[in-house]
């Protein structure tokens, strides 16, 4: 497997992670659980600063509009 290859799995897989936590956070957010908020905000500057506001994966983006 090459280096591209590689991370773009990488990729997909903290694409999935993003889905995962943003899905637990809805779930927590109806018992009014909500937790980490600051360091969700914070990982999510990270990711687009990294790869783009447009890398945002799909589903998060129609989510947060």
């Amino acid at each position: 497997m090459s280096n591209i290859q590689t991370i773009s799995e990488l990729c997909g897989i903290c694409e999935a992670l993003v889905h995962i936590v943003e899905e637990q956070r809805k779930a927590l957010a109806q018992h009014d659980a909500l937790v980490l908020e600051d360091e969700i905000a914070k990982t999510r500057s990270r990711y687009t600063a990294l790869l783009g506001a447009e890398e945002w994966p799909d589903d998060c983006q129609q989510q947060e509009e």
